[in-house]
């Protein structure tokens, strides 16, 4: 429900900056360089875990997720226009949200004792933070053009860039008791996303729109130094109101 509200905030706010004008249904924006500023929230979704160990035949594992907070998106965009139905742009982009929690299952197995081997449900709760900055190249196609439909230009694109991120933990909280931790990684990885989204001409040189962006980052890692454990790629469903100026 959180989530819907915040969505719902975003288009608010895009019904507030653009005003219906009957004469904006005419405008043709000029083609070439354009540059906006957009934000709004980043919805990811959980990242995978797995860990496993094993000793004299008898193993413990742990399937599950590492469980992330909606939280906030903004960036700069910077693009051009090769022709009125294609263009180049750059995103550059910030988007923050916290870390609550690990759940999953943990499964043991052990030899000689067949009744304390099975598998049972796990969590505890987890104080941290994650801030990325991504930057894009995207290629954008717009299929009216230089034309508006009621003064609405839709678009989609996709683009590769990266993204450094870092990551860190302040406390995990498990049976009531909480533990101050303070630890943290990070790193520099491939992404790339997907785009739909569009303009509202709102005066000759002037658009405010809104766009959804499928963000994908492999920051999947593994690692095996007597217990082997590993951790998936993040993917982020990015919704932003933008305001964009055409020279």
């Amino acid at each position: 429900m959180r989530r819907l509200f915040q969505c719902a905030a975003v288009a608010a706010l895009l019904l507030g900056v653009a005003p219906v004008a009957a004469e904006a249904q005419m405008m043709a924006l000029p083609h070439g360089l354009y540059a906006g500023v957009d934000a709004g929230v980043i919805v990811p979704q959980d990242i995978d875990l797995h860990s496993s160990s094993s000793s004299g035949g008898s193993t413990l594992s742990f399937d599950g997720h590492l469980n992330l907070e909606t939280g906030a998106a903004t960036g700069l965009i910077v693009g051009y226009h090769l022709t009125p139905f294609i263009a180049l742009e750059g995103n550059f982009e910030y988007a923050g949200f916290d870390i609550h929690g690990v759940s999953g299952t943990l499964t043991q197995n052990i030899v000689g004792f067949p009744a304390l081997s099975g598998s049972a449900p796990f969590s505890f709760g987890v104080q941290g933070q994650f801030n990325m900055y991504n930057g894009l190249v995207n290629a954008i196609w717009t299929p009216l053009g230089d034309r508006k439909w009621y003064g609405f230009s839709p678009y989609i694109g996709a683009g590769v860039g990266f993204s450094y991120w870092d990551e860190s933990v302040d406390s995990v909280t498990s049976g009531g008791v909480t533990s101050s931790v303070h630890s943290g990684t990070h790193d520099l990885d491939f992404a790339t996303n997907g785009i739909v989204g569009f303009d509202y001409a709102v005066m000759p040189q002037l658009t405010v729109g809104a766009r959804y962006r499928f963000l994908y980052v492999n920051m999947a890692t593994s690692s095996n130094n007597g217990a082997f454990g590993s951790q998936g790629d993040l993917i982020g469903h990015v919704i932003t109101a933008n305001a964009t100026w055409h020279f």
